[in-house]
This record gives structure tokens, C-alpha cells and sequence, in this order.
């Protein structure tokens, strides 16, 4: 584990020999803005969304942070909005426009939390001098959320779908007796970035008949039950620190990054657009996937063995994961998708593969509760054997989410978030 004060240095480090340094390099007066308000509206941003799924919390903050995006671009320069130009405003207060921005996109999506978002507005603007630096901070915020918010209109958000479960069988997905299917709409959201849900849609999940499927099986099967002798202490401890809420966990850990790094304000908004954008469209590729394959977990798999036809699987009626069985399809993996969409996001970003990110656990009792991550490569095989360690996904439906994840981090950061011409 890498101490903070040598992470820092690292960061900063990586900072000054990336090829990319001059990007970050910002015009206008205001290139030293302090984050401080950019973090503040991405920690109301995320209690905004507590109690959503992950799925749908990643959508819910990334329209407020492309709407920060959008406004600090306007102020700061250095970088392309995104889909929309707004006035340039380089005398317009940095932290007036972002509470602007946030704040109304986030009441507009919560009406619910109309009083508690009011009072959180009214704190960040009372804390900016008045003037007209403050008005022009506001109208700009005001502009850039209105943007998005017409933007995004129709887009999926939480629709019913009409999404029926499918009629049981081998190798179809079920679930418990009065538990709801999660987020069927996810899978025919409009993206942010990418051009459709199925853009990255992979290749069906192993025959039940094959080979292929009885080693994907048999594995789960044998670590990923909950009593399993062959799964070691600290890989039950990792499967169980990936049960944390996605949404904090990498908001988190971007918040690490931006104040480790001391970066500016229009680094701080562009991280948290890119971090939960390029997510949130993973995850929809994702769901699409899953909702068009309608693979069966492993919870119902193992005990209905004797259904596949192969004859190198047996049925366990008294199997049990390790963890419990989140009420989505089984391939390929959410975790697998998102998580290797941020790694690719930050290694981006950072202008090195060598990420060194510290991301934190939301389980209760789990010691430690973080984990530090030098590499892309390190984070990817971990969220790769986690699930399977859990119980909850075959290594195959693992492989394949993170195959999605980084075609969507690679192709969208090559289109969005780029420095100006």
C-alpha cells in the first residue's frame, strides 16, 4: 500500500510527464479556481440520488455534472463542451455557476427533494460576493442546465418499458417469488456518448451443451458458494467490498484524485462528466446485453443443473451464493462493465495506465475499508474474480463486461471531453 504522501507525489509526478500536459492547461483569468464548489455539488449530487440503483444513480448524476461540465467550460475555456456552446463568460464566477447548473438539474429530476436542494442553493450562493460576476455565474449555470435538461428529454429515464420476465428454462434468467426485475428501461436508454445500447453488444453466452459452460459452472459452483472451503479470507473480504454502492465508491475516489492533485475547478468538472458519463453509458451497454440475452444466475443454475444437458455439470439444490443475487440478468457483468469503463476513464485522464487510485468500501464492518489500485490492469482482474468469488457471475460473463467497458471508455474519449482545437 502506497502511502498518501508518495501517491501525491506520483500524481503529481504523472501530471508534469504526460504527454498530454498541455491540455490541461486553461485560458482566461480564472484558470486557478479553487474545486471547492465543483466537489461540494457532486457530494449533493450524490446524496440526491441515495437509495437508487446504481444503474440509475450513475444516469441521475451525470446529468448534473455535464451540466457543471458545461457551465465551467463556458467560464474556463481549454476544452469542448459537451453537445452544446454556450455563451463564452470569462468574467462569470466559477462557483455561482456550478451551484446554478447543479442545483437545477438536480430539481428538476427530484422534484421530491425540492426543500433540501433549495437550502443547499441558497448556502453556496450566499457564500459568493454579489456582483456581476455572481449574476452572470448564475444565468450561465441556469443556461447550461436548461441545455441539458432539453437535451435528455424523452431520453428513457425511468420508463416503464413494458419488460415481461421470460418463461422459465434452462439457461433462462428467473428470479424470486415477488422480487421485481431491475431497471429494464437502462437497456433502451438513450446513451450520452456512445450511439446506441447495442453498439458493443457481445456474442451470446456459452452453449449450455458445451465444455466451455461446464468450466464457467463448475468454478462458480465450487468458490463462489457461501460456505465454500476453497475461497480464501481475503477473497471473501474482496467479493464482498465490490457489494458497495458504485455511485460513492468512484465518486470518491475521483474526489481523492482532484484534491490530491490539487487540481482546478475545470479539472474537478471534467473528471466527474467523464467518470460518470462514459459509466453510465457502460452500464447501459450493459443492460442491454443482459436484458437481450436474459441469462440465467448462477443461484438458479447450480440447483437446475440437471436441466442443461451436459453431462459435466450436477445440480446442488442446497447451493447458496456468497453474496446476494443483485434482480438483473446475469450476462455479462455490470460490475465488469463499469468498473473497467472508470479504470479506462481515468488512465485517460491521468495520461498513464499506472493509475494509482485509492477506492473506498461503503460495507459495513469490512477492515480494510479501502482498497489502492496501481494499475489498470490490477483493478480490471480484480473486478473480474470478484464476481465470481461472490457467487454471482461466471468468469466468462466477467471477460465480456470488461470487454464492453473499455470499448465504450475508448471510443467516447476519443469523441468527448477534448482539449480545443
Amino acid at each position: 500500500m502506497v502511502s498518501r504522501r508518495i501517491f501525491k507525489l506520483f500524481f503529481m509526478l504523472a501530471f508534469l510527464v504526460t504527454t498530454n500536459f498541455a491540455s490541461f492547461q486553461t485560458v482566461g483569468a480564472t484558470t486557478s479556481t479553487n474545486p471547492t464548489e465543483v466537489i461540494n455539488w457532486n457530494r449533493i449530487a450524490l446524496r440526491t440520488v441515495t437509495g437508487l440503483s446504481p444503474g440509475q444513480g450513475f444516469v441521475a448524476i451525470s446529468y448534473a455534472q455535464a451540466a457543471v461540465y458545461n457551465a465551467v467550460v463556458a467560464i474556463q475555456g481549454g476544452y469542448q463542451p459537451y453537445l452544446l456552446d454556450l455563451t463564452p463568460s470569462p468574467g462569470a464566477s466559477i462557483d455561482a455557476a456550478v451551484a446554478a447548473a447543479a442545483f437545477h438539474v438536480l430539481d428538476h429530476y427530484f422534484p421530491a427533494q425540492h426543500s433540501v436542494l433549495t437550502a443547499d442553493y441558497a448556502a453556496s450562493l450566499a457564500a459568493v460576493p454579489d456582483g456581476s460576476a455572481k449574476d452572470m455565474g448564475i444565468a450561465l449555470g441556469m443556461d447550461a442546465a436548461a441545455g441539458i435538461i432539453d437535451l435528455r428529454e424523452d431520453d428513457g429515464y425511468a420508463v416503464d418499458i413494458g419488460f415481461v420476465m421470460p418463461t422459465p428454462g434452462p439457461g433462462v434468467w428467473q428470479l424470486p417469488q415477488g422480487v421485481s426485475p431491475l431497471t429494464p428501461w437502462l437497456s433502451q436508454m438513450k446513451p450520452f456518448l456512445i450511439l446506441s445500447p447495442d453498439q458493443f453488444r457481445p456474442s451470446p453466452p456459452p452453449d449450455l451443451t458445451s465444455s466451455e459452460w461446464a468450466v464457467e459452472f463448475n468454478e462458480t459452483k465450487t468458490i463462489g458458494r457461501s460456505n465454500s472451503q476453497y475461497r480464501t479470507q481475503e477473497q471473501t473480504d474482496i467479493a464482498r467490498f465490490w457489494t458497495s454502492y458504485p455511485p460513492v465508491q468512484y465518486n470518491t475516489a475521483f474526489r481523492t484524485l482532484i484534491l490530491n492533485g490539487e487540481l482546478d475547478a475545470m479539472q474537478a468538472a471534467r473528471l466527474f462528466a467523464m467518470g460518470n458519463m462514459v459509466g453510465s453509458d457502460a452500464l447501459i451497454a450493459c443492460f442491454d446485453a443482459k436484458y437481450h440475452y436474459l441469462f440465467w444466475r448462477p443461484f438458479s443454475s447450480v440447483p437446475q443443473a440437471d436441466t442443461d444437458g451436459n453431462p459435466m455439470t450436477e445440480s446442488d439444490p442446497t447451493w447458496t451464493p456468497l453474496l446476494g443475487t443483485p434482480p438483473h440478468p446475469e450476462y455479462p457483468s455490470a460490475h465488469g462493465c463499469l468498473t473497467k469503463s472508470v479504470a479506462e476513464t481515468l488512465a485517460e485522464f491521468l495520461g498513464t495506465n499506472k493509475i494509482n487510485v485509492d477506492i473506498p468500501s461503503t460495507v459495513p464492518g469490512l477492515f480494510p475499508d479501502g482498497r489502492h489500485y496501481e494499475s489498470v490492469n490490477d483493478l480490471t482482474q480484480e473486478i473480474i474474480d470478484a464476481r465470481v468469488w461472490g457467487g454471482i457471475h461466471y468468469r466468462e460473463s466477467n471477460i465480456k463486461g470488461v470487454t464492453i467497458g473499455r470499448k465504450v471508455a475508448q471510443w467516447t474519449l476519443k469523441r468527448y471531453f477534448l482539449p480545443e482545437n
